[in-house]
Parts: structure tokens; C-alpha cells; sequence
């Protein structure tokens, strides 16, 4: 039991073992008063150490390639996965890790949209209907394991055959356009894009 005034140190210094899938880790520590005794400022019981290991996550993205004759609807499935070996969260500010952004292929309309897609105009902008879009932006999860694995299934409407067509598949970081290739800790850039080919 600490008197007012007094401080207490661990015995000896204090050891956290990283993980192979650790890369942008925590520890948070609190304190709290015991045996019914008031604390008069309970906003410095808190802090929390971060920990950042040498490691990788390797994003990855893949396309689809739908066949149909004009008027018939396909599904083309999107999927992005973290390779590993890290696993990766955003755990102070809750935000998304990344986004899957298909840009829609020339000839064709996205007619169902998967949960967490949202539709945009070509730059970004506020797009008002939820099917038509140009562009589409699927937000993950605020964290992926080493393994995770996410596919995003849209119904596109094959309005006119247009040979060669093709739509682009991309993983950005969320809310805005911070660099091509943001994500410092994945190593292969080059499984960051896919397309969606119209065959």
C-alpha cells in the first residue's frame, strides 16, 4: 500500500516478447486506487507504449475477369488479402487499414454493391446513387490478421461489348489519396494492383 507522496518501481525492468506476426504493437498500462481510496486525478492513470517491430505485411489484391453478352449480368469478385507475415491494426484511431478501389470497366454498370462498398465519382467525389458509380471504395476492417483474407462480390450489367475492356483494382489507405504506394511496411508493391477484365 502507497502513502500520498510515495512511488513504487517493478523489481526489475520489464519484458515483452514480440511475435513472428507483431510489426505496429501496444502496451497499455493503467492504475487504479484500491481499498476504497479516491483518486483525485484519474487522467494520468493511463498510458500506453508503443512498440514497433522489425517486420512486413505483404497487401495483396486480385481481379476477375466476368464473361456475358450484353444485357446479362456477372459477378466479379475482388479480393484482398494480407500475405503476411505480420499482422497489421489501426488500434488507436479505429480506422480502416485499407480500401479496395475498383474503377468500373468501359460498357458496363455495377447493379449490386457488396456491404462496406461505397459508390464515388471518378475523382473521389460524392456520387449520389448507390449503383451506376464510376468508382467504388470497400473499406476493411480496422485490423487483418497474418492470414486475413476479404472478397468483395459485385453484380455488374454488361450494357455494350467493348473489346479489351477492362476496370482497375487497387489497395489505398483510407479517407483520401496519401501516395500511390503508402503502406511502408509491405514489400512487394507490385500485388497492390489487379484488374477486372470484361471478356
Amino acid at each position: 500500500m502507497l502513502a500520498p507522496g510515495d512511488s513504487f518501481e517493478l523489481p526489475g525492468p520489464l519484458t515483452v516478447r514480440l511475435s513472428p506476426h507483431s510489426l505496429n504493437e501496444r502496451l497499455d498500462i493503467d492504475v487504479e486506487p484500491g481499498d476504497g481510496a479516491e483518486d483525485i486525478d484519474s487522467q494520468n492513470d493511463y498510458a500506453v507504449l508503443q512498440i514497433g517491430a522489425e517486420n512486413t505485411a505483404d497487401f495483396s489484391v486480385t481481379g476477375d475477369v466476368i464473361s456475358a453478352v450484353a444485357g446479362e449480368t456477372a459477378t466479379a469478385e475482388l479480393t484482398f488479402k494480407n500475405n503476411g507475415p505480420a499482422w497489421f491494426g489501426n488500434l488507436g484511431s479505429g480506422d480502416p487499414v485499407a480500401e479496395v478501389r475498383l474503377i468500373v470497366p468501359e460498357g458496363t454498370t455495377v447493379i449490386g454493391v457488396p456491404s462496406g462498398c461505397y459508390p464515388r465519382t471518378l475523382d473521389g467525389g460524392y456520387y449520389p446513387k448507390q449503383t451506376g458509380a464510376p468508382r467504388y471504395d470497400c473499406n476493411l476492417r480496422y485490423w487483418v490478421l497474418e492470414d486475413t483474407q476479404r472478397t468483395f462480390a459485385f453484380s455488374v450489367r454488361i450494357d455494350t461489348l467493348v473489346p479489351g475492356a477492362t476496370g482497375a483494382v487497387s489497395i489505398h489507405p483510407p479517407f483520401g489519396e496519401f501516395g500511390e504506394y503508402p503502406f511502408d511496411f509491405d514489400p512487394d508493391l507490385t500485388n497492390n494492383t489487379a484488374v477486372l477484365a470484361v471478356n
